[in-house]
């Protein structure tokens, strides 16, 4: 299965991977990128059956949103 890059070169991450590297559970993510406009870039089909696809979001997406809610240095 081909690898999905995101704007910075990285690959795309899951709901899950998304939250976990902010601390966060899965619904709590989703809340958090939706108060900051942020939408998955691509999604993927679950193997072997029907149900909804997995979203995949750029790291990209998710830096700028935390970098603008850093406080200047």
């Amino acid at each position: 299965m081909p690898t999905t890059l995101g704007r910075d070169g990285r690959p795309l991450v899951t709901t899950a991977q998304a939250a976990y590297s902010l601390g966060m559970k899965p619904a709590a993510y989703r809340e958090w990128a939706r108060r900051r406009r942020i939408t998955p870039t691509g999604g993927r089909r679950p193997s072997g059956g029907p149900g909804p696809g997995q979203a995949l979001w750029d790291l990209a997406d998710i830096r700028a949103a935390v970098a603008s809610t850093q406080p200047a240095a």
